[in-house]
């Protein structure tokens, strides 16, 4: 029978889910909520139970904390839109192609996604780049005319309309194509998702393990993924090559 020492344990163990940036290296009631889900099956079984019936999936680990990702039916998923709340109708679809941009750069390979051990650091100009190669794939086969959606399209050209970053410019622009790459950076970093490591290319970034959880759950079902994900590597050149 469940106690009442349970009961507010596991509210605990709710609010606990909502401070995403924090670790039980850095919080004593965290590490013992942590190591009660862990070392105790009949309250891991009534917490999974009540996240379950809120549509949302837990994983805990003793370094990292509570990690929770929202199934695809919840009414806790958080849509693309909802990540920048003021955003326009005609933003969004930058907003979602910058989500998965970033997830495809950080975890360009999908074996990467299931490796714990894997850190994944990638550039804001990493993620223009890819970006820019997706667009530049639509609109080679726009002019195919092959039957492309027509959302998806416009999606593309909202991309494109973007400005690219001035060379060698004194400040950064939030209006071109780095600076809506690194606005939807630092609202992950908000989230607990991502950790901003330097300057480098627009900024350097790393992915927290939550983020690594919380990809596939980004890119299900989504047209926009797949074309993201099967973008050909960039090609390194040899700059001894005349050609």
């Amino acid at each position: 029978m469940r106690s009442s020492t349970d009961d507010v344990d596991i509210g605990k163990f709710l609010a606990w889910a909502g401070r995403p940036r924090e670790t039980p290296g850095r919080s004593e009631d965290l590490h013992r909520i942590v190591s009660r889900y862990l070392d105790e099956p009949d309250f891991a079984a009534a917490v999974d139970r009540v996240f379950s019936g809120a549509g949302l999936d837990v994983r805990v680990d003793g370094r990292d904390g509570i990690i929770v990702t929202a199934r695809h039916h919840s009414l806790l998923r958080l849509q693309a839109g909802d990540i920048v709340k003021r955003a326009q109708p005609s933003q969004r679809s930058v907003i979602g192609a910058v989500l998965l941009a970033v997830a495809r750069t950080a975890y360009p390979e999908a074996g990467m996604v299931d490796d714990p051990d894997r850190v994944a650091v990638f550039t804001t100009q990493s993620v223009v780049e890819t970006l820019d190669r997706a667009a530049q794939r639509l609109a080679d086969e726009t002019r195919e005319d092959s039957e492309l959606d027509e959302d998806l399209v416009e999606g593309w050209r909202r991309w494109l309309d973007l400005p690219q970053a001035r060379p060698n410019a004194q400040r950064r622009s939030a209006g071109d194509r780095a600076g809506a790459v690194n606005r939807i950076c630092k609202l992950l970093a908000e989230a607990g998702y991502l950790n901003l490591r330097g300057d480098t290319d627009g900024g350097t970034w790393i992915a927290r393990p939550r983020f690594r959880y919380a990809v596939a759950a980004l890119a299900e079902d989504s047209d926009l993924y797949t074309l993201v994900n099967d973008l050909p590597e960039p090609v390194e050149l040899d700059p001894t090559d005349p050609e």
